[in-house]
């Protein structure tokens, strides 16, 4: 994230960090899949230019970068220390394909060069002076390539609104206090307090509780620029759009699967009707934040969801099957009335992280119609590329250079290849995973393996398995 103000000459993001991780919302993946089911062309992944604007210390992108070694990635922010600790990440990484300068908005939107095929701004937009945000829409304007998507996301109203409430409640409490270590351990101390349930509580009261409740679970760095920084503007999504066509640009449909209605409501409606009823349904939802992702003007994706481009995709879910047509995902079970469905996502909870040609599923259109509303639920996921990494290491396995990285400074969060974050605590899975340097044979590997001390866990092939399921071996 990035600002333009500084306290003591330097930013916010220079004096307290914000927790690095990877977005998967952003992907320009994601994004390219969104564009297929308007029926667009996207630019490849697997070479697109990406920029991301504000990304802080560039985890996000140097996740991509690891994935996908023939595409180019340029990050700029703000903060000097963010952009430090990103390039002391690529030099450990050995990546060559990103780059990441201090850099700031209103410079960048006369002299940076595109074009870039996909450009994200991720948690600038709404906490930025209200001049920046023309000059990131115009920004974006000027380097998106033609067949372009970018990603833009916000503090969304009316939900913004109820937030509020909150942030004027916290500052009432902490607005005081200067230390930011302080200010931040009561901020949440305050969240925390005030989240509980009281027996006699009023609607309006219980409801306020359960806004505020969201907030105090995040980690407190991200409170501290979230919620308690001194630029903080949610915006309404008719305004972010009238920017956006201000600067060339047009609405194609919101990140998340759950809103994919918003760009796709079944008709062909002019934009501004479709941008009308999207904001009408943020007001039946009173919606937080939004995820949108905007392409060039004149592009005229399709308002109804082109069903034969699904067959162009891959799909994916972790699903496991309970029973004859009983599902569990994550924490719920559902019901498949369809058996040929039902056989599907039995297949895909079997094969996952692996995801499956559409076209291989040889599926009717109102199969990929049911396909797509359980990606709007979030039970499966669609991709426009097949998962990164391979699921058969070579001769001389590789991992990931970004999780060797992580492994040798000493990370437990490790990021895979798919975007995703696991827990890696134990020591044995992360002694095996350094040795993938690429350098070592099977041989080599189970000689050095049971040098480490923990040969005795697991041999090799069981190990590789293991980690080209988590998705962290490249070859």
């Amino acid at each position: 994230m990035a600002e333009t103000a500084t306290v003591a000459g330097q930013t916010r993001y220079d004096a307290v960090a914000y927790p690095a991780t990877v977005f998967s919302a952003t992907h320009p993946e994601r994004l390219a899949t969104i564009a297929r089911l308007h029926g667009l062309v996207a630019p490849p992944v697997e070479t697109a230019r990406v920029l991301e604007i504000g990304g802080g210390d560039g985890v996000n992108l140097i996740g991509m970068a690891a994935a996908y070694p023939n595409a180019t990635f340029y990050n700029f922010d703000l903060s000097a220390a963010a952009i430090a600790r990103g390039a002391a990440l690529i030099r450990a990484t050995g990546l060559t394909n990103i780059r990441m300068e201090v850099g700031d908005i209103l410079d960048a939107v006369g002299s940076l060069e595109g074009p870039f095929d996909y450009v994200i701004a991720h948690g600038v937009y709404a906490w930025v002076p209200e001049h920046v945000r023309p000059a990131v829409m115009q920004l974006i304007g000027r380097v998106l390539a033609p067949e372009g998507i970018a990603f833009i996301s916000y503090n969304a109203l009316p939900g913004g609104h109820l937030r509020r409430v909150i942030r004027d409640l916290l500052f009432h409490h902490v607005g005081h206090i200067e230390d930011p270590v302080e200010k931040m351990q009561r901020a949440h101390d305050v969240l925390l307090d005030f989240g509980r349930a009281r027996e006699n509580d009023r609607p309006v009261m219980a409801g306020m509780r359960e806004v505020a409740r969201p907030m105090m679970r995040q980690q407190i760095a991200v409170l501290y620029h979230d919620e308690l920084g001194g630029e903080w503007h949610p915006q309404a999504l008719s305004d972010v759009v009238a920017t956006a066509n201000a600067a060339g640009l047009a609405f194609l449909n919101d990140a998340s699967p759950a809103l994919a209605y918003d760009g796709l409501p079944g008709n062909d409606d002019d934009d501004a009707a479709i941008v009308r009823a999207a904001q009408t349904s943020d007001f039946g939802s009173m919606i937080f934040f939004h995820q949108t992702l905007l392409v060039r003007a004149g592009r005229r994706p399709s308002r109804r969801l082109v069903v034969d481009a699904m067959r162009s995709l891959f799909v994916a879910s972790s699903v496991q099957r309970l029973g004859p047509d009983i599902f569990k995902f994550e924490q719920s079970d559902f019901v498949v009335g369809d058996a040929d469905l039902a056989d599907t996502l039995e297949m895909l909870g079997k094969v996952w992280p692996r995801r499956v040609p559409i076209a291989d599923l040889a599926a009717t259109d109102d199969a990929l119609e049911a396909l797509f509303k359980l990606w709007t639920a979030e039970v499966v996921t669609l991709h426009a590329v097949p998962l990164p990494g391979t699921a058969e290491p070579g001769a001389r396995p590789l991992a990931s250079p970004l999780a060797r990285a992580q492994i040798a400074i000493g990370q437990q969060n490790i990021y895979t290849l798919d975007h995703r974050v696991i827990a890696m605590e134990a020591a044995g899975p992360r002694a095996f995973l350094a040795l993938l340097d690429g350098s070592r044979d099977r041989a080599q590997l189970a000689t050095d393996w049971a040098a480490s001390g923990h040969g005795d866990e697991v041999d090799v092939d069981a190990a590789l398995r293991q980690l080209a399921a988590a998705v962290l071996i490249l070859a």
